[in-house]
């Protein structure tokens, strides 16, 4: 997912770098319930709370772009059917 646009602007304010991002998004979607919020997150990477939502939003979608490259139907004819 590296290789995405969303992880690339031509603003005068650069992104954190994927890794980074990616590390938020995990951490954000590796909790649950009332033992994590974008507080928390935000104090365990040291960043702003916009930034968890931002970080979280731009793997979100270079997830999603991927989705029909990995997830579909087998064919009648396959063996996994």
């Amino acid at each position: 997912i590296s290789d995405h646009p969303i992880f690339h602007n031509n603003s005068n304010n650069s992104q954190l770098p994927m890794a980074i991002q990616l590390a938020i998004f995990l951490n954000h979607a590796g909790n649950y319930g009332n033992s994590i919020s974008l507080v928390d997150v935000s104090q365990w990477a040291g960043v702003s709370v916009g930034s968890v939502v931002n970080c979280t939003n731009h793997v979100m979608v270079a997830l999603l772009d991927q989705h029909d490259a990995f997830m579909g139907f087998p064919s009648h004819n396959s063996r996994d059917f």
